[in-house]
């Protein structure tokens, strides 16, 4: 007995391409909140700012970056994570006061190192996963959950009368990532599309999806990365943090796009390695050419057993 031979087409949506990433990640550096005689008060000034580092603003085709009062900055002794800093210095003040308390683990002498993570995020991650692609602004999640920025901390002086441990800064705080801007053109013309997701993987295999401590350094997981937008920014054009690894040689970003139609739309772009070899940049690619999958069957026909359709 002969099966006609059935084409199933399965449309794409927006909310499956993004649910394809809600992997769990292992928060493994979190830290235990200071309490009692663990409670070591702490309080730095910030070497002045280089790049686009904290709070983010959209000026015209610039991003303006400055701190914000009350922002958090998280310290880290080797992956525990010890306390948070909080910004306590007006608006735009450079350099900035952040002041607060953390615990003071036994192996924390003068001399040694703390490291210091913004945004410090009240999940303790540091991750790429879970973006909208709205426009930068001072509150907006872009700068507040996954601008990171870095530096370390060397320990000066540890008052055991005062609780009070005293650091100087290292250096200015470093970029880990850059800003993306994207803006998507059926077949290259017209205007920019509104998109409800986009997921964006990379021929060199080095997207960072998140970063964990694990055998006393931070280590990258690699994987695509899917932005879900709930609402379209101006001139839909899509913003994106997103850490690339390979700082090498050019790299090419494939991309499937749901479209506001809920239709599927496949486009590639070259990144040359001049904008991969270091991070903290502004990349603007807004007139990425897409072109819309075909879901009808490319043929027709009969096959002769059920075991062939599996």
């Amino acid at each position: 007995m002969k099966t006609n031979k059935l084409f199933l087409i399965v449309a794409l949506l927006g909310t499956v391409l993004a649910g394809c990433q809600k992997d769990e990640l292992v928060n493994n550096q979190a830290g235990v909140e200071p309490t009692g005689d663990q409670i070591w008060k702490m309080k730095i000034q910030t070497i002045k700012r280089i790049g686009n580092t904290r709070a983010l603003e959209l000026t015209g085709s610039d991003l303006e970056a400055y701190w914000k009062n009350g922002e958090k900055v998280a310290v880290y002794f080797g992956g525990t994570k010890l306390g948070t800093l909080s910004v306590t210095s007006a608006d735009n003040v450079d350099p900035a006061t952040l002041e607060g308390t953390i615990s003071k683990p036994d192996g924390l002498n003068v001399n040694g190192k703390l490291m210091l993570l913004f945004p410090g995020r009240d999940d303790d991650e540091w991750t790429y996963v879970g973006q909208d692609g709205s426009a930068p602004s001072a509150s907006g999640s872009l700068g507040t959950l996954f601008d990171y920025v870095t530096t370390t901390l060397t320990v000066t002086n540890i008052n055991v009368g005062s609780h009070t441990i005293s650091a100087t800064v290292d250096a200015a705080f470093a970029n880990q990532q850059s800003i993306y801007r994207f803006g998507f053109k059926v077949g290259g013309l017209g205007d920019a599309i509104t998109v409800k997701s986009v997921t964006i993987s990379a021929a060199q295999g080095k997207l960072v999806r998140n970063r964990t401590y694990s055998a006393g350094s931070w280590v990258s997981n690699y994987g695509p990365l899917t932005m879900s937008s709930a609402a379209a920014p101006a001139g839909n054009l899509y913003y994106m943090s997103i850490r690339n690894e390979n700082v090498s040689v050019d790299d090419t970003y494939s991309f499937s796009v749901v479209g506001g139609d809920n239709a599927l739309y496949e486009g590639t772009k070259t990144i040359e390695s001049t904008h991969l070899v270091t991070y903290g940049q502004f990349l603007g690619a807004k007139a990425i050419t897409i072109t819309k999958k075909a879901l009808a069957p490319e043929a027709t026909g009969e096959i002769s057993s059920e075991i062939e359709v599996l």
